[in-house]
């Protein structure tokens, strides 16, 4: 089986070291990137089957970075995440077309699920 390929634009260490430690567990092949433009040239390069975007983060607004992923790798999709009171960032995601939004506690605790190819 092949693995699948993750992209994960998450610049907090702790929650890259979780993402990267359950993908190895699963066999995900998986890359980061810590801005819009990294990961808009990391996703034409890896062709990622799935993408975490921390819309938490200012770095990755939802419209911006649904809009520019779709361009470098319209095949991925596109999963994000924010704190639960981040209502704004979450509603934006949805309207820009991501395809999964998700608070972070539930991204954490679906993560296993969510690298299954």
């Amino acid at each position: 089986m092949t693995p699948i390929k993750v992209l994960a634009l998450v610049r907090d260490l702790l929650l890259r070291s979780r993402i990267e430690a359950v993908a190895a567990t699963l066999g995900a092949e998986m890359a980061t990137a810590a801005s819009l433009d990294q990961a808009t040239a990391r996703a034409a390069a890896v062709a990622p089957a799935i993408v975490f975007a921390d819309l938490s983060d200012a770095n990755f607004p939802a419209v911006a970075t649904a809009r520019d992923l779709r361009a470098a790798a319209p095949g991925a999709r596109l999963v994000g995440f924010a704190s639960h009171v981040d209502l704004k960032s979450l509603a934006a995601a949805r309207a820009a077309g991501f395809d999964l939004t998700l608070s972070r506690s539930e991204f954490t605790a679906r993560l296993p699920e969510l690298l299954k190819p």
